[in-house]
């Protein structure tokens, strides 16, 4: 069984405030959170970290956010990560071409503090429930 401490998050955002504040919430619930400012970085980490959920931008500086989902798949090779879209762009086409482009969910910036909670906790049961024995 895993616990908060071992829930591994990424957050990918070009914004500082935005992705360091996100962290330390989720820090604060005593999940394994780390930020990467750009697309290029968080494929890396997504490869050195392991990370069980990732909570991205799309609109990066470096990579078109909707090709990201399958780099990160390719990137987090030990775990099938969920990805969640955590974005500005909010428009339903923005939501269903988030989903085609391989985001498992998609949230409008900015994110109630209880849901982003809410969401993460259920992802921790869901891993929990599929987890390999």
């Amino acid at each position: 069984m895993i616990n908060a401490k071992k829930f591994r998050i990424l957050l990918i955002d070009d914004s500082e405030d935005s992705n360091e504040s996100t962290a330390e919430l989720l820090r604060c619930f005593d999940y394994d959170a780390r930020t990467a400012s750009n697309g290029t970085e968080g494929i890396k980490l997504a490869s050195e970290f392991q990370p069980h959920l990732i909570l991205s931008d799309i609109g990066l500086p470096d990579i078109d956010g909707y090709e990201l989902p399958i780099l990160l798949q390719q990137a987090a090779t030990q775990t099938r990560p969920i990805i969640a879209a955590m974005t500005g762009f909010g428009y339903p086409s923005d939501c269903a071409r988030s989903r085609s482009a391989g985001f498992d969910a998609h949230f409008i910036k900015p994110i109630d503090a209880q849901s982003l909670l809410d969401f993460v906790a259920q992802q921790v049961v869901a891993y929990q429930t599929n987890a390999p024995t």
